[in-house]
């Protein structure tokens, strides 16, 4: 098949399309294509690759149920000056997602910028008629959101189904 899209348009319905910003009219016509055109297909692939070695720095993303789960890495930080908190922003901020649990399993340390951004993506997702929960923070993560307050207006659970269960 011989695409007839232009070079740019084909870059923007692919971006649109890894991004999850196109709506369900848009995402079947753009598979339908897509998948069908060879030229477009090795298109898809080779932006599909690059955007997941943009991501693939310390955040892992998976949808079940209707939830995004959001994991860190072993040995992140949620700092200042950590790439893991600009992630963070990306995914909750950025996306249209509204229902959104983050794990912190993989958090070792956790600062007041850190706290600042739970609350900016909990505040956004309530805003707009979502929720937010927090998946297993080790000890002294826990200690640190007990003390500020955090785990009394986030519900924070130990285990991944039950957090999901909470969202029915």
């Amino acid at each position: 098949m011989v695409c007839k899209k232009e070079p740019m348009e084909r870059e923007q319905v692919i971006a649109r399309y890894l991004s999850r910003a196109l709506d369900a009219d848009g995402v079947e016509e753009f598979e339908a294509h897509y998948l069908g055109c060879d030229e477009c297909f090795d298109e898809l692939r080779v932006s599909e690759r690059l955007a997941e070695d943009l991501r693939s720095s310390s955040l892992w993303w998976k949808q079940t149920s209707g939830v995004s789960v959001l994991q860190f890495k072993s040995n992140a930080e949620l700092t200042h000056s950590a790439q893991e908190l600009d992630e963070l922003r990306r995914e909750v901020l950025e996306q249209s997602d509204s229902r959104v649990i983050i794990d912190l399993s993989g958090v070792r340390r956790i600062d007041s910028a850190g706290l600042g951004q739970l609350m900016s993506c909990y505040s956004h997702l309530v805003k707009n008629r979502g929720a937010m929960k927090m998946l297993n923070p080790g000890p002294e993560i826990r200690k640190l959101l007990d003390m500020t307050g955090l785990t009394k207006l986030i519900p924070t659970f130990q285990d991944e189904q039950e957090a999901l269960n909470s969202f029915k």
